[in-house]
């Protein structure tokens, strides 16, 4: 089965580029590293490594030139393309399916309390799903990546007074015994 296999039945086409892609990939990253935060409940940071799983997901399917539509089932049907959309394991779509069963009778049942260790587990699967997307795009699209991905020059400020970049901050020195701070 191909994504244009599934047109009609969940999917249809939709050009997208780097601007989407970018949005995309900021906004994942911003969810992966919410999710790893301890001062943020552990179903909180359940549920945003599933939202970061989810728009991994589109994000996959966007960047072949397709989107779900509004029908039920759209969020299962982009995890369970991920194998078609970006090459993914189908043996880790079922272990991401058991995080999206978890989540619904978590929301719809009230009925699930994520452990410490599945929130780890949900966020490594996830950030190791995101390293596949970055590199699917980066093999298939890398225009696409190319300004998200490019290390940033650091920041010079200049002294305008002097004329030159002020020296670095001194590192802290020790305290002597006996003395404070």
């Amino acid at each position: 089965m191909t994504l244009d296999n599934m047109l009609g039945r969940g999917l249809e086409r939709a050009a997208s580029g780097r601007n989407e892609i970018t949005r995309y990939l900021t906004k994942i990253r911003r969810k992966i590293a919410d999710s790893r935060k301890d001062s943020i409940s552990l179903d909180s940071r359940f549920d945003i490594a599933f939202e970061a799983l989810l728009q991994i997901s589109l994000a996959a399917i966007r960047a072949n030139g397709y989107r779900t539509t509004s029908e039920a089932g759209h969020q299962r049907l982009a995890i369970q393309l991920l194998p078609k959309s970006i090459g993914v394991d189908p043996a880790e779509i079922r272990v991401l399916d058991e995080y999206r069963k978890k989540r619904s009778i978590g929301l719809y049942e009230a009925d699930f309390d994520p452990s410490e260790a599945e929130v780890k587990a949900v966020t490594a699967a996830v950030g190791g799903l995101l390293e596949k997307l970055v590199n699917w795009i980066r093999s298939n699209r890398p225009e696409w990546i190319e300004e998200v991905e490019r290390p940033r020059k650091p920041v010079q400020v200049i002294d305008k007074r002097l004329g030159k970049t002020p020296p670095a901050a001194p590192a802290s020195r020790p305290t002597k015994p006996g003395r404070r701070g």
